[in-house]
């Protein structure tokens, strides 16, 4: 979700610097006393700025999905302490309430069972 969010506002951000850089009916007009230097830092600073964002973008939704791909073992142990059950799921398929197995079984929790998840 969070990845999402940072995604739309740099795509709205990019638009926005986009548009203030074109103005219609403005003229382009050349002055030779104006340093190129802060023209071409100007140019380059932003693309380099966008560039570096995106990879980090890039490179923290590739953590958050091999971290939600994740295969843990989890252990259901019973109120009682009698019956248990021990399970190896995807961390992003564990929720509250239920949770997928890796071999496709769905198991809904009671509030009274406690979870024990092991990474491996």
């Amino acid at each position: 979700m969070l990845t999402k969010l940072l995604l739309t506002l740099a795509v709205i951000i990019m638009a926005i610097l986009l548009l203030v850089k074109r103005k219609p009916g403005a003229l382009q007009v050349t002055v030779s006393d104006a340093p190129v230097s802060l023209s071409l830092w100007r140019r380059y600073g932003m693309s380099g700025a966008f560039l570096l964002l995106g990879l980090c973008l890039l490179s923290y939704s590739v953590w958050y999905w091999r971290d939600q791909h994740k295969v843990v073992t989890v252990t259901i142990v019973s109120p009682s302490g009698e019956h248990s059950g021990i399970y190896h799921a995807r961390k992003g398929d564990i929720s509250e309430a239920k949770m997928v197995t890796v071999e496709g079984v769905h198991i809904r929790f009671s509030n009274a069972e406690r979870l024990e998840i092991l990474e491996d």
